[in-house]
């Protein structure tokens, strides 16, 4: 009992010595546009937002400005939507059990049935090879599926990482030659681009994450801002003026916030 005291005693002391840092800037609204509510959104290497909303339709904005709207014959919900590369852009339907592309106009391409690859994949992602990510539910696990081969080239059981009882996966990417998925029960799991497991960021509760420089980071509670260094651990956070369902940070000193009615964008400033 004693040991156990002593124990709980040094870890606040060590949160009180060494809590998270936050940020010494500020933010200042640049412009804000009305949005239909959002299910999913992405940014490219260009900047450029794309947001999913309930009606199936997908805009890219430039800041706040609408530059162009998909709007697929077939309406569902998006699931997913990869954007880093604007001249390949990836969306999953989770409902459908299907995957696209589209072009920089915003073009689709064919669309390509899931369940060829997995009994159901609940979450699907582009890898940066241009191959295919995949959350198997039924097998339980990680796989990579190679488009030109048509063959799975790896594959990760979860048994040993996840509670099989008790998960939800919420999103996946890759990012510098590193594999992350956030459950949204446990943390988000990072893997190398073998599939081999490495870690766990300690965090509940992510729907959604981004990444900037060396730094992921995601919205905790609808209103902070958390960045984790993804090799260090190193942690800040930032307090944000809205709740937000999605965030974005870019230009090196502007944060894009999207919330059920609205996409802000901020200037961050120093104090």
């Amino acid at each position: 009992m004693r040991k156990k005291i002593v124990s709980r005693l040094f870890f606040f002391i060590i949160l009180f010595i060494c809590p998270p840092l936050v940020y010494g800037q500020q933010l200042q609204l640049i412009d804000s546009i009305l949005i239909n509510a959002p299910v999913s959104a992405s940014i490219d290497r260009l900047n450029q937002i794309y947001i999913a909303d309930k009606r199936g339709n997908l805009s890219q904005y430039k800041n706040t400005h609408l530059v162009q709207i998909f709007s697929p014959q077939q309406t569902g919900n998006i699931t997913l939507i990869e954007a880093w590369n604007p001249l390949k852009i990836f969306i999953f339907y989770a409902d459908f059990q299907e995957y696209l592309f589209l072009d920089r106009f915003l073009s689709a391409s064919q669309r390509y049935q899931a369940p060829e690859l997995s009994r159901f994949s609940g979450m699907m992602t582009l890898s940066n090879d241009n191959n295919l990510w995949i959350v198997d539910y039924i097998n339980f696990g990680l796989k990579k599926y190679d488009i030109n081969f048509g063959d799975y080239t790896i594959n990760t059981p979860f048994d040993l990482i996840l509670n099989p009882d008790k998960y939800e996966i919420t999103f996946i990417r890759e990012y510098q030659n590193l594999v992350f998925i956030s459950d949204k029960n446990s943390g988000i799991l990072v893997f190398d681009n073998l599939g081999n497991y490495l870690k766990k960021i300690q965090v509940k509760g992510v729907n959604h994450f981004s990444f900037t420089g060396d730094e992921l980071y995601y919205i905790s509670g609808n209103d902070v801002l958390i960045k984790v260094n993804i090799y260090s651990d190193k942690r800040s956070t930032l307090s944000l003026p809205q709740d937000a369902l999605f965030a974005f940070l870019y230009d090196n000193n502007k944060l894009a916030l999207i919330s059920e009615k609205a996409l802000n964008t901020y200037s961050i400033k120093e104090n």
